[in-house]
């Protein structure tokens, strides 16, 4: 599988780089297919340069963009899809709602499972009484005879 990812350059605390097209597999900084850009995030204004033709090219062949280069594509609209949403922490409010979800289903598991041995035995007390009339009709029809 092939990704569009950023290849890092430049020299130590002073991080630039190129835009490239690279199988998912290799290193961060190793072989690569094909350059498509380059990204500068210490300029000011942060400096993207790609050519959008070949990244709609690699795009159409079924590369994928890594989330900071989706984001910047998206960015400069040469993406029309939105970018992936980062993985965030519950908020408090969330969390407690959750758990009183959990709790809300165990309590109505726990009422169903008492209400069907509530029925079963109510079941098994019918089918005890309905043996023992029939037992005792047996009973007065053999003391008939």
């Amino acid at each position: 599988m092939l990704k569009i990812r950023l290849r890092r350059t430049g020299q130590k605390h002073q991080p630039s780089y190129r835009v490239v097209v690279a199988d998912k597999d290799a290193p961060r900084d190793g072989k690569f297919i094909e350059i498509l850009g380059h990204y500068n995030p210490r300029t000011e204004p942060v400096t993207f340069e790609v050519k959008a033709d070949r990244v709609q090219h690699w795009i159409g062949v079924g590369a994928q963009p890594s989330d900071t280069v989706h984001r910047l594509l998206h960015q400069r609209g040469i993406v029309t899809s939105e970018p992936p949403k980062r993985d965030t922490k519950p908020t408090k409010a969330e969390r407690e709602a959750a758990e009183a979800a959990v709790k809300a289903a165990i309590e109505e598991k726990k009422a169903a499972e008492a209400a069907a041995k509530a029925a079963a035995e109510e079941a098994a007390k019918a089918e005890a009484e309905a043996a023992k009339a029939a037992a005792e009709a047996a009973t007065a029809e053999g003391a008939a005879s």
